[in-house]
C-alpha cells in the first residue's frame, strides 16, 4: 500500500528533472536543425542571349526570282513613291506567294488624294495614308506614264481592284516605322541602325528616305567602308540596285518603315 501511495506522489525532484529532459531534447533537436545543410534554392537559368544577326545578308535574289528588281522613275520625282510600292510588293509577296507588279502611278495619285492635292512624288507616310485608303491595283490597271499629268484619275476598275486588295491586306500588312518622319530631322541612332540590320536579316526590305529614298535589301559589314559597312538599295532613280554607306545612313536617312506579312487566319486569332 505504502508503495502505490509512493508512486502516486511527486518526488520533488521529478518535476525539474523533467523540464531539464525537454530542454535537453528541444535543444539536441535544434542543434541539429543548426547543423543540417540548408536545401538548395533553385536558380533561374539566364535566358538565352539574343542570336546577333549575320554579318551580311542579300535579298536581291528573292526580288529577281520574283521579278521584283529595279524599276526606273525616270524624269519624275516619284523615288519615295516607287520605294514604297516596291515594299508593298514585296509583303504581298510573302503573304501569299504570289508576286506581282504593282501601279506606281497609282499609288502616286493615292498618295496625292491623302496629301490633298496632286503631286508627282510625295513623302512616305502620305503615300501609305493614300494605300491606306485606296488600296493599290497592278501596274497593268494603270501603267507608269514618262511625265505627270494630274488629270489622271485611276479608271472605275482600277480603283474596284484597288479597293480589294485593301480590304484584303487590313489584317494581313503591317506598316513599322523605325523612324517616323519629323521636319528638318535628319539621321538615325545606332539602335536604329541596328533595327534596320535585323529587320533586313528577317527578309524584308527597309524603305529610307533622304533627298532621294531608297529601298534596302541587303547589307554587308565592311570596316574598310565608311561607318563600317554598306546597305544594298534598290533605286529606281538608278534603275538599278546599288549601294550606300552604314555612314550615310546613320547621318542622311530622315525617315525609315517597314512592312511586315502577317498570315490573315493567325492575325485573325
Amino acid at each position: 500500500m505504502a508503495d502505490r501511495f509512493e508512486r502516486r506522489v511527486p518526488s520533488p525532484h521529478r518535476g525539474p528533472l523533467r523540464a531539464a529532459l525537454l530542454l535537453a531534447i528541444a535543444g539536441a533537436a535544434c542543434a541539429s536543425r543548426a547543423l543540417a545543410p540548408p536545401s538548395p534554392t533553385p536558380v533561374a537559368a539566364d535566358p538565352p542571349a539574343p542570336a546577333a544577326p549575320p554579318t551580311s545578308v542579300d535579298l536581291r535574289p528573292r526580288l529577281l526570282a520574283w521579278n521584283l528588281g529595279p524599276r526606273a522613275q525616270g524624269p519624275r520625282g516619284t523615288c519615295s513613291v516607287f520605294t514604297t510600292c516596291e515594299s508593298i510588293e514585296v509583303a504581298c509577296a510573302l503573304h501569299d506567294g504570289s508576286p506581282r507588279r504593282l501601279s506606281v502611278e497609282f499609288l502616286n495619285w493615292a498618295g496625292g488624294q491623302a496629301a490633298g492635292a496632286p503631286s508627282d512624288g510625295n513623302f512616305f507616310h502620305n503615300a501609305i495614308a493614300g494605300f491606306e485608303r485606296f488600296g493599290l491595283c497592278s501596274e497593268d490597271a494603270m501603267p507608269y506614264r514618262a511625265a505627270f499629268d494630274p488629270n489622271v484619275m485611276p479608271s472605275p476598275e482600277a480603283l474596284a481592284e484597288a479597293a480589294a486588295a485593301r480590304d484584303s491586306s487590313r489584317e494581313s500588312m503591317v506598316v513599322h516605322w523605325i523612324v517616323p518622319w519629323q521636319a528638318a530631322r535628319f539621321g538615325v541612332s545606332n539602335s536604329q541602325l541596328a533595327e534596320i540590320r535585323e529587320t533586313i536579316a528577317r527578309g524584308y526590305p527597309v524603305a529610307a528616305g533622304s533627298g532621294h529614298s531608297r529601298l534596302l535589301v541587303g547589307y554587308r559589314d565592311d570596316a574598310s567602308r565608311e561607318g563600317g559597312g554598306v546597305f544594298v538599295t534598290e533605286d529606281s532613280a538608278l534603275a538599278r540596285f546599288d549601294e550606300v554607306t552604314y555612314d550615310f545612313v546613320r547621318k542622311q536617312v530622315a525617315d525609315v518603315f517597314w512592312i511586315e506579312a502577317r498570315d490573315v487566319q493567325l492575325s485573325s486569332r
